[in-house]
């Protein structure tokens, strides 16, 4: 046999060693591709049990939150008619005071800067003995 046919037979035999080393890393490697598959398909199992009680858990945390915007409503609705009732009260006595004023020969309702005096406040002492408080005369 001569050289270059020697030369031409290593080169398909290393071919095809290298075919063949290819070939097994490529089945090595699906190998564990098939494996690390099963591997995070077992862990998907053990954790599938889990969302049941979570959807539940979130469903009850929902139902919670609605419960909490209907008491917000409720309390905002108390609210408000709470200031409209204490605003128809503030009403009430402004008219009083206007009634009052009226009455009293002391104060002059006629005149440009006249306002009764309705702001009451807990340190409010007006009026309570008729001798606190300034009145426009």
């Amino acid at each position: 046999m001569s050289t270059t046919a020697w030369v031409i037979l290593v080169i398909v035999v290393v071919l095809v060693v290298a075919a063949l080393a290819a070939w097994a890393m490529a089945q090595q490697r699906k190998r564990k591709h098939v494996e690390h598959a099963e591997h995070l398909r077992h862990e998907a199992r053990e954790h599938a049990s889990e969302i049941p009680e979570n959807q539940v858990r979130a469903r009850e945390a929902e139902v919670e939150a609605e419960r909490a915007r209907l008491e917000a409503e409720r309390a905002q609705q108390r609210a408000q008619e709470a200031q409209v009732a204490a605003t128809q009260q503030q009403a009430v006595h402004e008219d009083r005071l206007r009634t009052a004023d009226q009455v009293d020969p002391r104060v002059d309702t006629t005149s440009e800067d006249y306002t009764p005096d309705t702001v009451l406040d807990a340190d409010d002492a007006r009026r309570t003995d008729g001798t606190e408080g300034t009145r426009r005369t």
